[in-house]
């Protein structure tokens, strides 16, 4: 069933995020303390697997690892605002980058941090994007 149709049926779901990182550990990481919430990750490596989960799927919230200096990971980020204006995103670097930190708020990042985002920001984070919703399930309808 498809996301829209759950949304006209009123159905319960969870609040579904894209999690894009090339580095496993990482990617493990931040998934952890988002699936203990009860949120719908969708964990990605590559850029190709990425875009097309955006694709496929409307994201309410991002994670996206910026990647080298060469900011590979911007083809994600403008493919998500793209598809879904509506998607919440940070951008997360090993080394801040102020080119790349521009460019990720010019496309409307709600944050640009540095590695490792730990347990505690992430959820600051979300509170900021989502306020009472961050963790919980959401019923539309």
């Amino acid at each position: 069933m498809n996301r829209e149709r759950e949304k006209q049926e009123g159905k319960c779901k969870a609040l579904s995020v894209l999690l894009f990182d090339t580095n496993p550990t990482d990617l493990i990481r931040q998934a952890e303390p988002l699936e203990a919430r009860g949120f719908d990750v969708c964990k990605c490596m590559t850029v190709e697997t990425a875009l097309r989960c955006v694709e496929r799927e409307d994201f309410e919230f991002a994670v996206v690892d910026q990647g080298s200096r060469a900011f590979e990971s911007l083809r994600v980020l403008r493919h998500l605002v793209r598809y879904n204006l509506r998607t919440r995103f940070v951008v997360v670097a090993e080394q801040e980058d102020p080119r790349c930190r521009d460019d990720a708020f010019a496309l409307g990042a709600a944050d640009y941090l540095q590695k490792p985002l730990s347990t505690m920001k992430l959820n600051s984070i979300l509170q900021k994007c989502f306020g009472s919703l961050a963790g919980h399930t959401r019923g539309d309808g």
